[in-house]
Order: structure tokens, then C-alpha cells, then sequence
């Protein structure tokens, strides 16, 4: 469920939405009256919260906010292009992280660094950065990083494939040992990109590795 109380102070699009509008909803884009969890009456109306997907090993445990649709995917691809942080805050109330998990810190799923100069951010990072904020989790974005340039995932249908693709891609700083790890993403959807990224914290020595995602589709 949403954690916008904790959240609401960094996000200033939040404040400015109790003042008088309209202003654009987060999820549309279309200006609107819009309410403090960035949405319009129509777009709340519409979005679907997603019972947690399975979880296969080397995963411990998954949390995942929204049913994925068009107008998400939309949204996330305009906080992809853009990097303004209001589309980070506003996705961080989809997120959660169980007390039961007792996470030690939290891990944004990396960019290559090329591909993170070229767009000049990463998104997950900047998620990671907010839910850290809200949850008072630590992250860092220096213990996971991605090795070797992949072909986009999403343009790959078959799972097998995309598990082969993403095959040794990643690689993991020994700190890691030892602790209870929560990855963290955008979109959930075969999951091939967060099972290798688990199963080389776990041959590093995690404790336990779980996943945070902000959407997936129907499980």
C-alpha cells in the first residue's frame, strides 16, 4: 500500500497539489484537479493493486505495488527520459519493504555505466534513493553493478532468452556478505534481470535477497 505520509515532504508536487489547480496527473498527464498522491479522480479510479507475485528461488521474497497498464508503463517511460525526481517520489508510494524482511540495506537494480552516462541517471537509483528516505533503509548503488552491455530485455519475449541475455551480466562487491538485501525496480515481469542479480549476491554470500518493484502484470 502506499507510504505517501512519510514521503509527502519530499515531494513537492505533493504540496503544490493542495493548492488550488488543476495540474497534471502524474499518471495521465493530463491537467486535472489533481489529489496528494499525484493523481487525478479518473487515474485513481483506474489503477489496480497486485496481489505479490510468486517467488522463486534465489529470491526470498517479492513486494510489488501496482497492476502494470498502458498508462503505467507510459508514466515510466517519461520518468525514464525525463529523470525529474517528482516521477520518483510519486512511483516510491507503490513500494514496500516488510518489517519481516529486516532489510539491511536497499540495492537499485544497475544501468551499465555506459548506458547510465548516456541518459546521465538511473532510475532505480533515484527509487531506491526515496524509498531509503521514507523507510530510513540505507541503499548504495555501489555494491550490484552490470559488467557488459545486454540488448534491451523488454524487446526479448521468450523467457529462456531473456535469461541468456542477461547471463553474467552482473557482478557484486564481498560486502555484500552476510547481508539481507532488498533489490529494487521499476517493472517485474519474467524476472530474469533480478533472479541473476540474486543469484550472484547469494554466490557473493547475501544472506537473503528480496525485490521491491514498483509494477508487474497479472501473475
Amino acid at each position: 500500500m502506499p507510504i505517501s505520509k512519510r514521503i509527502k515532504s519530499d515531494m513537492a508536487f505533493l504540496a503544490d497539489s493542495l493548492m488550488p489547480g488543476p495540474y497534471q496527473c502524474m499518471l495521465c498527464d493530463e491537467e486535472d484537479y489533481i489529489g496528494e498522491d499525484g493523481l487525478c479522480e479518473a487515474c485513481r479510479r483506474r489503477i489496480r493493486y497486485l496481489p505479490n507475485p510468486t517467488c522463486l528461488a534465489p529470491l526470498d521474497g517479492i513486494t510489488v505495488g501496482l497492476q502494470y497498464s498502458k498508462e503505467i508503463a507510459a508514466a515510466i517511460l517519461r520518468f525514464k527520459k525525463s529523470g525529474l525526481t517528482e516521477y520518483a517520489g510519486f512511483f516510491t508510494q507503490y513500494l514496500s519493504v516488510p518489517e519481516e524482511w529486516n532489510a539491511d540495506i536497499l540495492l537499485p537494480v544497475p544501468m551499465h555505466p555506459l548506458k547510465q552516462w548516456r541518459r546521465s541517471f538511473n532510475h532505480t537509483e533515484l527509487l531506491a534513493s526515496y524509498l531509503s528516505a521514507a523507510t530510513r533503509i540505507p541503499y548504495s548503488a555501489k555494491l550490484l553493478f552490470k559488467t557488459r552491455v545486454t540488448g534491451e530485455q523488454k524487446g526479448i519475449k521468450d523467457p529462456a532468452a531473456r535469461r541468456r541475455n542477461i547471463r553474467g551480466s552482473f557482478a557484486c562487491d564481498p560486502l555484500v556478505k552476510g547481508l539481507r538485501i532488498v533489490l529494487i525496480d521499476d517493472v517485474f515481469t519474467t524476472g530474469a534481470t533480478v533472479y541473476e542479480c540474486a543469484r550472484v549476491l547469494k554466490q557473493s554470500g547475501a544472506d537473503k535477497v528480496y525485490l521491491a518493484a514498483v509494477a508487474s502484470p497479472s501473475h
